[in-house]
């Protein structure tokens, strides 16, 4: 790939950052799974750094990946003024000063969720002229973005219903969910609680909950979303039902199959969806992330926009606040803000 190289740290060096890439299950799915495999691997950005207060994590920056340059905060970084890129793999609360300390950004990758400081973290950057790329590594998925751009409509038609499944809390999977469910139908226009929401089994972000909740989309889709306890099994599923077909995203974009209108079985002069004459489409969800990382890498050097903006993360987080909101309210229709 042609253009800028950008200095790049890695503040943060869990298991998104680096952790995942021990899976072995994962790794025979997902080239990319994490964010050091990325930055070792992507010409545009030139990883120098890590920043984690954990002893281990620095050891294993220095040890297992060959950074030279392992520091206990942003502030402690060696030549910190000259960094252009970070990827900010730590929990919320702490991202805005982590990026301030940087006064040479141009670029920065950054875990979801925002959280509170999320409209601070995304002015500063606008302020500054810093592209901030939020990882809904969906986005970055080739099979997903034709999908967005005309394949859905081909492959079935006009969306008539749909139905999803998410697991462990809605800022952790549900936020996915929802940035996928956009990307493929639009705007959202009100959000409706199905039920209660109750705490998250074993959730990802401490204090999280789960919540069935429908969206109402500007088309006039309505999605009907369900959680499921992860204890039990994972999937992240969208399960899309058109005027010409219907078309199923299984095993978190790892199985996506499309069904065929054909003649009923049971009665004259009419249709059904042959679920059981499935075509199985090409999955391409494992160099999603590193795709992320190219358009970035795109939007830096003037080329393109941004994938997955701050703004559109908000707007994620605000349609799951408004979900929240509509339980509170006995499952009154919100609209999200």
């Amino acid at each position: 790939m042609s253009g800028a190289k950008f200095k790049t740290v890695l503040i943060g060096f869990g298991a998104i950052a680096e952790g995942l890439g021990n899976d072995a299950r994962m790794a025979t799915h997902f080239r990319y799974a994490t964010h050091a495999q990325v930055l070792r691997d992507h010409p545009a950005f030139d990883w120098q750094a890590v920043v984690d207060p954990a002893d281990t994590a620095r050891q294993r920056a220095a040890t297992d990946w060959g950074i030279a340059d392992t520091a206990l905060s942003t502030e402690d970084l060696k030549e910190r003024a000259s960094f252009e890129a970070a990827v900010i793999a730590t929990p919320p609360g702490t991202r805005l000063a982590a990026i301030q300390a940087l006064p040479a950004l141009k670029a920065v990758m950054v875990e979801k969720p925002l959280g509170t400081e999320g409209p601070a973290l995304v002015a500063h950057c606008e302020d500054h002229g810093i592209l901030l790329q939020v990882n809904h590594w969906r986005r970055g998925d080739a099979l997903m973005g034709s999908l967005a751009t005309g394949d859905l409509a081909r492959h079935i038609g006009d969306v008539q219903a749909c139905f999803a499944t998410y697991g462990n809390g809605l800022a952790n999977n549900a936020s996915h969910l929802v940035d996928a469910l956009r990307l493929l139908l639009g705007d959202v226009i009100t959000v409706r609680a199905l039920g209660a929401a109750s705490a998250a089994p074993e959730p990802a972000a401490a204090g999280d909950h789960s919540l069935a909740f429908a969206l109402t989309f500007q088309n006039g889709v309505i999605a009907n979303i369900q959680p499921l306890n992860f204890q039990h099994y994972r999937e992240i599923s969208i399960d899309l039902w058109g005027t010409t077909g219907r078309l199923q995203i299984n095993q978190e974009g790892l199985a996506v199959t499309r069904h065929p209108v054909a003649e009923n079985r049971g009665l004259d002069g009419a249709h059904e969806v042959a679920s059981d004459a499935s075509e199985k489409l090409v999955v391409t969800v494992g160099e999603a992330l590193y795709r992320l990382y190219d358009n970035l890498a795109a939007a830096a050097s003037g080329r393109t926009v941004l994938m997955s903006s701050g703004d559109s993360a908000i707007t994620n987080e605000a349609i799951l606040r408004a979900a929240l909101q509509s339980a509170d309210q006995d499952g009154a229709p919100i609209i999200p803000a």
